[in-house]
């Protein structure tokens, strides 16, 4: 058998097995292949496998904090959340997408054990912000290699980042400005609940209380001056992608008496893009 089968059977038996490892494998030297395989292209092995036994192990508090800022070392580096950094509709981009995915735990675990300080928070997130602009292959499942999904995949951890105590009002509005890049492409419908993501991440940035309403209003606002390229169906899919956007943040906010005025904000938004009023 080859090492990647040898790796499969491994960790299906792991996880049959309650997700206990057996007393004659090292942890370190299993979590170091698993990494090098983050980006498998066989979703069994990629997904069901790696990275829910990493995220299992992290958020249970099974992987001591010296191993879990190794593995972050490893999944922010060139070689993994910037593989290939730029390419569309090739396989780079699984391990790119599941390298972003696995930070989220990693900063989960960090707020309940202060794992990082605040410069190095400051490092993570600088790099899984330059990666969420870089990212060019916004493909969400694919029919033969599973979930690609980077868009949700970074959402998640944004949302991570955001309740990060070392974020602060600056970071949090520059998270803001990011997600209205990325949710105004014209190139990419968003068709599996990215939006929907990233409204829970831009929940967690209003959560902290740190932005003025000022603040929240321009942000708002400014998807209303989206510059649109003259391309038909470029536009189209921008303007598509924004009211998808902004209507998932409407109704998911609409029962939270503290948010009236970003409902207000919202609603008028939408209703200067809308063509039927």
């Amino acid at each position: 058998m080859n090492n990647i089968t040898n790796l499969k059977l491994t960790l299906q038996q792991i996880k049959d097995n309650n997700y206990k490892v057996p007393t004659d494998i090292d942890i370190t030297e299993l979590i170091t292949e698993m990494l090098n395989h983050i980006g498998d292209p066989d979703p069994l092995l990629r997904d069901d496998l790696i990275y829910s036994i990493l995220a299992h192990w992290m958020i249970n508090n099974d992987i001591a904090g010296d191993i879990l800022k190794g593995v972050l070392d490893v999944v922010i580096d060139e070689n993994h959340l910037f593989y290939r950094i730029g390419e569309k509709n090739t396989d780079s981009v699984f391990t790119r997408s599941f390298s972003v995915l696995l930070i989220a735990p990693i900063l989960y675990c960090h707020r309940k054990q202060a794992l990082f300080n605040e410069d190095e928070i400051k490092r993570i997130y600088d790099r899984i912000t330059r990666y969420f602009l870089e990212e060019a292959d916004l493909r969400g499942y694919t029919d033969d290699r599973g979930w690609a999904h980077s868009v949700a995949h970074t959402a998640d951890t944004l949302d991570e980042l955001a309740m990060c105590s070392e974020i602060g009002n600056k970071e949090l509005l520059y998270i803001l400005e990011i997600i209205q890049a990325k949710i105004s492409v014209g190139d990419y419908v968003y068709i599996n609940e990215e939006d929907e993501r990233l409204v829970t991440a831009v929940i967690s940035v209003l959560d902290r209380n740190l932005l003025s309403s000022d603040d929240v209003s321009r942000w708002i606002k400014g998807f209303d001056d989206i510059k649109y390229t003259g391309s038909y169906m470029d536009d189209y899919k921008r303007k598509l992608n924004i009211k998808n956007f902004l209507r998932s943040m409407y109704f998911r906010i609409l029962n939270k008496k503290d948010m009236k005025d970003i409902l207000e904000e919202l609603e008028d938004t939408l209703n200067k893009m809308s063509r039927y009023h």
